[in-house]
């Protein structure tokens, strides 16, 4: 078993204020200990692009969903919910892959195992060159390479970095590198990872990586609410915000007034499967209206 991390402060370490989030006799309700199935997108990637025979497909999945539920406890890897490629099915993809296919740079934002870099270059032909990623926690940039066997082959960048960081830290100088870079920044299940202040700095440094044109866009997902505010974390380490259409429209009102820009916004709710089954768990805190929304940022000044 990998060595758990502390990072104080933020939603899913495996070691929080010193103590184990991890029963070490059961794993958290969010966590799926046995997994008979993975998302065929998932599966068929591992097979075509990895090269992994499908008979060791299942247990290669699990061995690195060990070892990383073993640094950070997040539910999507606890539910193997990182094989499951909702980008293509949001509204904004068609326009992202438009823009990708007229050479527009990407970067997606707290990227996980990158698994969606991997999903841009074999699903959808994207050159490599154009696609940057970074997380916070660099060991799973290289746990990554691992799940994918692609060591050397891969010639998208990846870097670790932390969006509420200041620049003269390490997480923020590597992500300085990317500054007034990308046309389009993809974050998926992140920002629901904070109440309303964090995020809203964590929003500023996703503007800060932005090509200054008009038109360069934010994208993502994440977890929402019919009722939209603050909620008690699962894991009990703080709370987040949960968005529905109108607080997203003021929360990009607010990140544009604080970094001088100004953002068109189109948000939608959802309510997937997955939604509908875990909201039904003690540690969802049984909040009947937990939805997903999606959102489109686009930069208009």
């Amino acid at each position: 078993m990998s060595k758990s991390i502390h990072r104080e402060g933020h939603h899913g370490p495996s070691v929080f204020d010193n103590r184990s989030q991890l029963d070490p006799t059961a794993r958290p309700a969010w966590f799926t200990e046995h997994i008979e199935t993975i998302p065929e997108a998932g599966r068929r990637l591992l097979e075509q692009y990895s090269g992994l025979p499908p008979e060791q497909v299942l247990s290669h999945v699990i061995a690195v969903r060990d070892k990383a539920f073993d640094i950070w406890s997040y539910a999507c890897i606890g539910q193997v919910r990182f094989l499951d490629f909702t980008l293509p099915k949001l509204p904004y993809w068609v326009e992202i892959l438009s823009r990708l296919r007229s050479d527009a740079s990407f970067v997606d934002a707290g990227c996980c195992f990158g698994q969606k870099i991997r999903f841009l270059v074999f699903n959808a032909k994207i050159p490599a060159t154009q696609l940057r990623a970074f997380d916070l926690e660099p060991a799973f940039i290289d746990m990554g390479y691992e799940l994918f066997r692609d060591k050397g082959n891969l010639d998208a960048h990846f870097l670790s970095g932390n969006l509420l960081a200041d620049d003269s830290s390490t997480g923020g100088q590597e992500l300085a590198s990317l500054d007034g870079k990308m046309d389009v920044v993809h974050v998926a299940s992140v920002l629901h990872c904070w109440a309303w202040d964090d995020m809203v700095v964590a929003a500023k440094r996703l503007v800060s990586l932005t090509s200054k044109d008009p038109g360069s866009l934010i994208v993502g997902n994440q977890m929402g609410s019919l009722d939209a505010g603050q909620y008690e974390m699962p894991t009990g380490t703080g709370y987040n915000y949960r968005h529905n259409e109108e607080s997203m429209e003021r929360f990009w009102q607010q990140v544009g007034e604080e970094t001088n820009s100004k953002w068109k916004v189109a948000s939608g709710m959802y309510l997937p499967a997955v939604v509908k089954e875990n909201r039904e768990h003690s540690w969802a805190k049984s909040d009947p209206n937990m939805r997903m929304i999606w959102f489109c940022a686009t930069r208009v000044q």
